[in-house]
């Protein structure tokens, strides 16, 4: 299970444990091959907060959106921005990734 702290370390463990989803606009770029779900997770392991904003939905732990640059497993440099939800414990929403410019 995900350890106690807050922040990546958090959301880290949380996708590392395949406690992940996304949303619709996620999926169509997923599903047009632009990158797939190792690069979400890639990201991620590999990433540093870049910056924090509120949740403007409120439904997230925190009230936070998080993000996140990090590589894909390419190692080209990539985006994603998501936030911790309660769903039968916790899981990392990507709500949105694509390649970083």
């Amino acid at each position: 299970m995900a350890g106690q702290a807050g922040g990546l370390p958090l959301i880290q463990d949380l996708v590392a444990e395949g406690r992940f989803g996304w949303s619709a606009h996620v999926n169509e770029r997923l599903e047009a091959g632009e990158f797939d779900a190792d690069d979400l997770e890639a990201c991620v392991l590999s990433g540093t907060v870049q910056k924090t904003e509120r949740d403007r939905l409120r439904c997230s732990v925190g009230n936070k959106v998080y993000a996140i640059l990090g590589r894909d497993t390419h190692g080209r440099r990539f985006y994603t921005a998501g936030k911790i939800l309660r769903n039968d414990g916790l899981l990392y929403f990507f709500v949105t990734a694509h390649q970083a410019e």
